[in-house]
């Protein structure tokens, strides 16, 4: 939380200038995670895939603003090829979903996967800094992990879902200026 206190000190002054993409109904905004494990916050990517998050590699870095109420993202400052955020969850054999899936973005804004959620993503004011520093959350239930040796992002309703390899992380947002 330190480290979120300090970047809004010196963010702040700039927040107004933060880039708005046409019509969208917010500032753009990246994505850092902090973790309990690592407290320097790291950009959220999108992996070698082009579609799931990850903390490690050089993927580009999602510019995610809402528009119409809805959490949306772009590559590039016109914002002209949208991309959605979605959760992969899958189907079970009882025909249910299960409470997990990878974080990614789908510039189709669909999938083939009846499971998938494209919906109830909100962010959570920052309890120091409600102006700077929200945080993502899905249906206000569960949280997101980084998994594995390539830091692929998971969201979790239970911490034993799914993977087990995973450290908790917060993703909070910082201006795209």
């Amino acid at each position: 939380m330190k480290f979120l206190s300090t970047i809004s000190l010196l963010i702040a002054p700039l927040v107004s200038w933060a880039l708005v993409i046409p019509n969208a109904d917010t500032p753009s905004f990246y994505f850092v995670a902090t973790s309990p494990d690592n407290a320097t916050p790291r950009t959220v990517r999108i992996g070698a895939d082009g579609i799931y998050t990850t903390l490690s590699g050089s993927g580009t870095a999602i510019q995610a603003y809402f528009f119409q109420g809805s959490l949306t993202g772009t590559l590039d400052k016109s914002g002209s090829l949208t991309y959605h955020p979605f959760l992969n969850t899958s189907p079970r054999e009882d025909g249910s979903c299960t409470t997990f899936g990878q974080f990614g973005y789908s510039p189709q804004g669909s999938s083939t996967n009846t499971c998938a959620s494209f919906s109830q993503f909100q962010m959570q004011s920052n309890q120091e800094n409600a102006q700077l520093g929200s945080k993502l959350t899905h249906n206000n239930v569960g949280g997101f992990y980084s998994c594995g040796p390539d830091e692929n992002i998971w969201y979790k309703q239970n911490a034993h879902d799914g993977p087990q390899n995973c450290s908790p992380v917060d993703l909070y947002t910082v201006p795209v200026l």
